[in-house]
């Protein structure tokens, strides 16, 4: 059984694919944990999230859900003093 980090349970193999693309990060639950440790450091945990919340509206085929997520996204991270600005 590999050796696994006290920082996450990925296998070093899967770690190590976190370096060759973002989406590879982010599609795996520990690498999505690590990155959104580091952003907490560095005060942009936002970012983190409006991408996510884009991501899943990229996905969306109901015209009424696009709608209302389109909204969310913009109430929470676009007009002038969103929470999450």
């Amino acid at each position: 059984m590999p050796v696994k980090c006290c920082f996450h349970r990925s296998t070093p193999k899967e770690t190590m694919a976190w370096s060759e693309t973002v989406d590879t990060l982010l599609e795996n639950k520990d690498g999505l944990a690590a990155f959104r440790t580091f952003l907490k450091s560095e005060f942009s945990e936002e970012n983190i999230d409006f991408w996510m919340a884009c991501e899943d509206f990229k996905k969306t085929k109901s015209s009424a859900k696009i709608a209302s997520k389109a909204q969310k996204i913009y109430s929470e991270f676009i007009q002038a003093d969103a929470p999450r600005e």
